[in-house]
């Protein structure tokens, strides 16, 4: 109608008109009259064409079939083994994992079934949560994720500072089954802690950033005491012979290796690339105790287990060495109560806790990871040492000196040896000594 009503009305015109003597049809009147009702004509045809379009058009919407969307990315596997840390191994690789469409950052549903008879199509999983997927532990103390730990080929499930398997229930065999729950759902958090160092030794200015190897002078700390190092045993990071090479130079008399059992001491002494005699000669005197701690630093067995470290070294004169694998996370609450315990300021202990993730991955003060490293790691620490009452501002008027010293007691330290480890630190032996 709306085509309609905008062709002009076509007016009458005389059918004919007088040329000479005779009546003729006006050929040119004729002509207008004609393109006048073929332009109405057009215009009919035109709405005709539209109807036919607008029809064919619904009649093609009504009848295609709707997109499909891309299917939810899933994958089931089993777990093959609980680590000593107590993270659940699962039978999938880290590439298979992400060729079935899942990226780090994302959050994933995971259901377990234990034991794996158990599952049954409709039937209920024995443990089901969500989690993010990382390739670190970038989570809180005590929160599960999903791993992909640089240097490993299988995907973890994990707790950060915590035992999963252990926590939850799981045994080798236990089907699980993963399932995308958000795509990108933890981006930001991956990005801003995707933490990944090189394992080439050029790519670092010296033998000491490589190693993670440096003295403790904080507080009180006499220099040429006390020194904390990646492990120069263990050299599965390729830093060991390097890390010995600067232990040796410093002449370590005594070791405390926080991360080591015995039998793995064992194990690395019969290696093909073990180079550590001074090491072995230390252990096989006496001098090297092989903690074998879990990286939870709240647990039972870690503080029995510390005040055993430390006790150990307040009976052998110095210079000592503390380490774990990397020297960054055991290592570094270690050195931290230590620290405390002789009379550092908090940031000072800030400054030496920090240094390993300068060294390893180039985390410098005033950027977003530096900042975000000390509120998910080092203040966790913190807290476990001196109470709830520690922030991220520093106003938190506490003794740390004193609540250092009450935790190692809580630890099960006795006072007698706590005096005598921060005499030793201190150097007021030797002094005496040489007196």
């Amino acid at each position: 109608a709306a085509v309609i009503s905008a062709v002009p009305a076509v007016a009458k015109s005389p059918k004919y008109v007088q040329t000479g003597e005779s009546f003729f049809p006006s050929i040119k009147i004729w002509r207008q009259n004609y393109v006048r009702k073929l332009c109405v004509l057009s215009n009919y045809t035109v709405l005709l064409f539209c109807i036919l379009l607008l029809c064919s058009t619904t009649r093609a919407s009504a009848t295609s079939p709707t997109p499909t969307p891309p299917p939810t990315p899933f994958v089931s596997g089993k777990v093959s083994e609980v680590d000593k840390h107590g993270n659940a191994e699962l039978d999938i690789t880290i590439e298979d994992f992400e060729t079935a469409g899942f990226s780090l950052g994302d959050i994933v549903t995971v259901f377990i079934y234990s034991p794996a008879s158990e599952f049954a199509p409709g039937s209920t999983a024995s443990y089901e949560s969500d989690m993010p997927y990382f390739n670190g532990y970038y989570a809180e103390r005590g929160e599960y994720m999903l791993c992909a730990y640089p240097g490993h080929t299988n995907i973890s499930l994990c707790i950060c500072y915590g035992q999963f398997a252990e926590t939850v229930g799981v045994n080798v065999g236990d089907l699980v089954i993963i399932k995308m729950k958000e795509p990108g759902g933890a981006q930001a958090l991956q990005e801003i802690n995707n933490l990944v160092y090189s394992q080439d030794r050029a790519d670092y200015a010296s033998d000491e950033i490589y190693a993670n190897f440096r003295p403790v002078t904080a507080g009180s700390i006499a220099e040429g005491t006390l020194y904390r190092s990646a492990s120069p045993v263990n050299n599965k990071y390729g830093r060991a012979p390097i890390a010995y090479a600067l232990m040796k130079k410093t002449g370590i008399r005594a070791v405390l290796n926080l991360a080591d059992t015995e039998d793995e001491i064992a194990g690395y002494f019969a290696a093909e690339d073990f180079v550590s005699e001074d090491y072995k000669t230390l252990y096989e005197n006496g001098n090297v105790i092989a903690l074998g701690l879990l990286a939870d630093y709240a647990d039972e067995a870690y503080r029995q287990g510390l005040a055993r470290g430390l006790t150990f070294l307040s009976e052998r004169e110095g210079p000592w060495l503390v380490h774990c694998n990397e020297g960054r996370d055991r290592s570094g609450f270690t050195v931290m109560v230590i620290e405390l315990l002789m009379g550092a300021t908090r940031d000072e202990v800030i400054v030496d806790y920090m240094e390993s993730f300068v060294n390893y991955y180039g985390v410098e003060p005033g950027n977003d990871r530096y900042d975000i490293i000390l509120e998910t790691n080092f203040i966790g620490m913190m807290r476990e040492v001196v109470g709830e009452s520690v922030d991220m501002d520093g106003d938190d008027n506490v003794d740390l000196q004193a609540a250092a010293e009450q935790y190692l007691l809580k630890c099960g330290m006795t006072q007698d040896a706590i005096d005598t480890l921060k005499l030793r630190l201190s150097g007021e032996d030797a002094l005496a000594d040489a007196a």
